[in-house]
């Protein structure tokens, strides 16, 4: 076998690989009760919220950096990173028994779901593009999505019975498949970088863009808001999730088992979503996202029973039916050669709003109550919404 042929091969594994990549990095056993052992470790709906808080907005602050750092240094060098700084946020966690210490933990996780965010993608691509196969992208990395969501649903099942024992336990459970991450990266080939993730001057471009084609756009402009505030106040409760379960009598061995099916519900609604926009059109498919939203809390404040957690469904419906439709609303507000920087921006305004609220729920969630705490989410949203929604249609976007 000659050098050429070799090369062409180990390219070939990488696909494979990067499959098992996914999948490791998704056996994430303790989601589905997180939030039960931060509070089993001291911590106040406040303080967790401040957690979810400092995670977001590193995580959104560190992308471009992490993005040339995978330029620069090469995407296998990037993902090694990421499976370090990972293995040592759950090693951290597993070990952690107060805020100081889930707080180191939290930016390590930052940093290392910033240097997986764009580098992933760009290496399935540039090896794809090596192979002379990069028709095939579409294919492969649906394909690793398919299979991390898949590895996220069963870790979440398991994670709940292993709950039973020692929420603890669910962090242990994670160390051996984050670990081996990091071998397995090393093992891979580095691509051909053909395509930057963050060309020269990326910073500058972006602030030109935001400058000249977004502020004076109204239309473009006031539905990145409102898609902000759907994004930041559908994800508000998601930390809240667990205690709510947890007063309405749900068994924590079935926590996962109702966070998998959220992922499904997501799911169906992002695939179906062009289907049911066609019928509603653009006014009500906008309109009826925030009161859904704002539906679905005052359903949970004043419905605590057994199966209360099927309202959180209205909020799965929610993220699924969202992102595949208002992304193509700003796709045909746009130019080809802005597109994915828009979009960029439309994720830091929903991103940089969430990380504002959630520490104010929090606080409201531990001196008032849980219940409380969720109708005031719903009316914030039900009122900001309606508000958003009365200037856009004045921007005539409607």
């Amino acid at each position: 076998m000659n050098n050429k042929e070799l090369e062409t091969q180990n390219l070939r594994k990488n696909i494979w690989k990067f499959y098992l990549y996914k999948i490791l990095s998704g056996m994430f056993f303790s989601v589905p009760v997180m939030v039960l052992f931060w509070q089993d470790n001291g911590l106040s709906l406040t303080e967790v919220m401040i957690l979810q808080s400092v995670f977001s907005f590193l995580a959104v602050a560190l992308e471009v950096p992490t993005g040339y750092f995978a330029d620069v240094q090469g995407r296998k060098k990037t993902l090694v990173f990421g499976g370090i700084t990972g293995l040592i946020a759950i090693t951290i966690y597993g070990l952690g028994y107060n805020f100081f210490h889930f707080l180191v933990a939290e930016i390590f996780f930052s940093l290392s779901v910033s240097f997986n965010s764009g580098t992933t993608s760009a290496f399935v691509y540039d090896t794809l593009q090596d192979l002379g196969e990069e028709k095939q992208y579409k294919k492969i990395w649906g394909n690793s999505l398919f299979y991390g969501m898949l590895a996220l649903a069963l870790s979440s099942v398991l994670g709940g019975f292993i709950a039973k024992i020692d929420l603890r336990y669910t962090l242990y459970a994670s160390i051996p498949f984050f670990a081996f991450m990091i071998p397995l990266a090393i093992s891979m080939k580095e691509p051909t970088r053909h395509k930057f993730i963050f060309e020269k001057g990326y910073i500058k471009e972006l602030l030109e863009i935001v400058k000249v084609k977004l502020i004076p756009n109204k239309k473009l402009r006031w539905i990145i808001v409102y898609s902000g505030v759907v994004y930041a106040f559908n994800q508000a409760a998601l930390w809240l999730y667990q205690p709510y379960f947890k007063i309405s009598g749900l068994d924590i061995a079935y926590f996962g088992i109702v966070f998998a099916s959220f992922q499904v519900v997501a799911a169906f609604s992002s695939k179906y979503a062009h289907k049911l926009e066609e019928k509603l059109g653009q006014k009500y498919s906008l309109a009826m996202l925030v009161l859904l939203v704002a539906v679905s809390y005052f359903l949970m404040s004043n419905f605590v029973f057994l199966f209360s957690f099927s309202f959180c469904f209205i909020q799965q419906f929610v993220r699924g039916f969202k992102n595949a439709v208002v992304t193509d609303y700003i796709n045909k507000l746009t130019s080809s050669n802005i597109r994915a920087t828009v979009l960029s921006a439309e994720s830091f305004v929903g991103r940089l709003l969430y990380s504002a609220i959630i520490p104010i729920f929090g606080w409201i969630a531990d001196v008032y109550t849980l219940v409380q705490a969720l109708f005031v989410i719903g009316a914030t949203t039900l009122v900001s919404g309606i508000v958003i929604l009365m200037i856009i249609k004045k921007a005539k976007v409607l």
